[in-house]
């Protein structure tokens, strides 16, 4: 059997649809990217600014695992890992002391380097240029 669009059969037709998620003030459901998604789609926030998702626990993706962030929440928010893992993002420490910075109308991508050295993320702008690199704080 011919393939004309060059893809696997079994993958033909797959459509990978965002997670939607709510920035909020505290880890739960409305905000925590499910492991294996690989687009999420943050379309607004409970309270303010102040408000956040978190990742996936690094033990739950594999290495090299990446993460599209669409910020369209109508406002700026949070991105951390979960409470009291210890893990990282740009090479600090964001289970709740820190976090960062995801500007609204920007896209995050955050990939998965290994369990060690934790995530790290890039940012594009609307207009497709690479944002200046972000340190959580």
């Amino acid at each position: 059997m011919a393939i004309s669009n060059g893809l696997s059969p079994e993958l033909e037709g797959v459509n990978y649809e965002a997670q939607q998620l709510v920035a909020d003030d505290a880890q739960g459901s409305i905000n925590s990217v499910t492991p294996g998604v690989k687009s999420v789609k943050v379309t607004g926030v409970v309270n303010d600014a102040n408000d956040f998702i978190v990742l996936p626990s690094l033990a739950s993706v594999n290495d090299g695992h990446t993460l599209t962030v669409l910020c369209s929440a109508g406002s700026n928010f949070e991105v951390r890992t979960p409470a009291t893992s210890a893990e990282e993002i740009n090479s600090e420490d964001c289970d709740g002391t820190k976090e960062l910075l995801a500007t609204d109308t920007t896209i995050l991508f955050i990939t998965k380097i290994n369990d060690t050295i934790g995530w790290m993320s890039e940012v594009r702008t609307a207009i497709g240029a690479y944002g200046t690199a972000v340190v959580p704080d």
